[in-house]
């Protein structure tokens, strides 16, 4: 029997906040995964044009894995069929506490932080990406639970079209039956 746990299950375990996409491909685990590194956010306007509204550069040939999520908070090294990425966030006036932020999600447990974990992962045919998001005390969920509700469409319609253009960057790149 395999372990069907994804690598963001290893990294947030428990959340408050989650928010799933998922959409059918067809090809390899290697294409598919290609794509999630090599597309562009020119492939992707629903979600240019949303996270251009937070002013981020979203150059038309800026990768939206390879170069601006890395730019955002810690990419871990997470095997073939899953790309794994880290923020923590405080809700306080406090500094973040020491260590990179895959030690701060599993070790601290510091008021006022938000631990977030984002990956965008290829299993048996579906492409997923899933946002969990962890606060470390009531006060820091009740303080982020309005900006959740906020956000929630906008981040959805974002996952849905970067999803669409790694779908669409697969079947162009298919090699030809």
């Amino acid at each position: 029997m395999t372990d069907d746990r994804s690598e963001l299950d290893r990294l947030v375990p428990k959340w408050h906040f989650r928010e799933i996409h998922r959409i059918p491909v067809a090809g390899s685990t290697d294409d598919v995964m290609r794509a999630v590194y090599a597309t562009t956010w020119a492939e992707a306007p629903v979600a240019r044009a949303l996270i251009a509204l937070t002013r981020a550069d979203v150059s038309a040939e800026r990768r939206i894995v390879s170069d601006y999520l890395k730019e955002s908070g810690e990419v871990i090294p997470s095997g073939g069929e899953e790309f794994l990425f880290a923020a923590v966030q405080s809700m306080e006036d406090i500094p973040r506490p020491p260590g990179t932020i895959s030690e701060i999600i599993r070790d601290c447990p510091g008021p006022g932080i938000l631990k977030i974990g984002m990956n965008v992962r290829y299993a048996r045919g579906i492409l997923s990406t899933e946002t969990r998001i962890f606060a470390t005390d009531d006060r820091a969920r009740r303080r982020f639970a309005p900006y959740w509700l906020f956000i929630r469409f906008g981040s959805g319609a974002t996952r849905k079209s970067m999803l669409r253009a790694i779908r669409d960057r697969v079947l162009r790149e298919a090699p030809a039956a």
